[in-house]
């Protein structure tokens, strides 16, 4: 089964623009891609799975009161990345945020947040971009939409109560799982979104740069590769950064619609 998962991976190579001509990867960058793909999507699964469970709970408890709260505190602290949980009104208002240094984000309008007009139309879970959110810094939120269970005075069971989100640092959530793999290896790894923007990047000075910063763009051969990777799903290539020519294999992972693209590169 892995041998079969490898060459898909490698297969998708084939599709695309050639921008140099790339020797056959080896099976070790197959092989940590997979881990990659694999322990990146099991992170942001975990963190969808437990804000699901907090909006069923908050089903009970409304989303603005002391228990909400204690809700979005515990809540906060499953994982290193999160800066802090969100409730949100149907018309887009923030009513709590936790912990207490991110309060300052209560009674902000968020309904122009492309992602926020989506769960609020479709009342489905979304990822979001990666981008300035309410807390006035760059992050990624996850939102779960809350119906009333039942447990609310005057709520009728399944009314629509807004949403919760998780608002986290993907660089960190990226790295918890990308560093156990590669330590120690010849290889590096570059997450960016569909946009082309840095995720995560063993190089920490390049986390947050978008594809068209003066770093990238002095090299129009990465700038074409890139905009490669953010088209296909997955597949091989290679290009030329700071005068090195590298390799590079890529896969994606995705929650709610909404795709990272996965790459392990190799200087040649």
């Amino acid at each position: 089964m892995i041998i079969i998962a490898i060459a898909c991976l490698l297969a998708g190579g084939a599709i695309g623009m050639t921008l140099a001509p790339a020797p056959e990867a080896d099976d070790g960058t197959a092989m940590i891609l997979l881990r990659l793909q694999s322990e990146i999507s099991a992170s942001l699964e975990m963190l969808d799975n437990e804000l699901a469970a907090v909006a069923y709970d908050l089903g009970s408890t409304g989303l603005d009161n002391q228990a909400a709260r204690k809700i979005l505190l515990q809540t906060n602290r499953i994982h290193p990345a999160i800066i802090d949980c969100t409730t949100v009104s149907p018309d887009g208002v923030i009513l709590a945020a936790e912990p207490p240094e991110y309060h300052r984000a209560e009674g902000k309008e968020v309904s122009d947040q492309p992602s926020t007009m989506q769960i609020l139309e479709s009342k489905r879970p979304v990822m979001s971009g990666y981008g300035l959110v309410a807390e006035d810094l760059d992050a990624v939120f996850i939102s779960a939409p809350v119906f009333a269970q039942g447990g609310i005075a005057s709520e009728p069971p399944g009314r629509f109560l807004g949403f919760s989100s998780v608002v986290f640092r993907p660089d960190l959530l990226i790295g918890e799982a990308v560093e156990p793999i590669v330590s120690g290896t010849r290889y590096s790894i570059t997450v960016v979104d569909t946009d082309g923007l840095v995720l995560y990047d063993t190089d920490p000075d390049q986390i947050g740069l978008p594809l068209d910063d003066p770093v990238y763009t002095a090299y129009p051969v990465l700038v074409e590769f890139v905009t490669r990777v953010t088209e296909e799903r997955q597949g091989r290539g290679s290009y030329i950064f700071r005068d090195q020519t590298k390799e590079a294999v890529w896969t994606t992972v995705s929650l709610h619609g909404t795709e990272w693209r996965v790459a392990v590169t190799r200087t040649l």
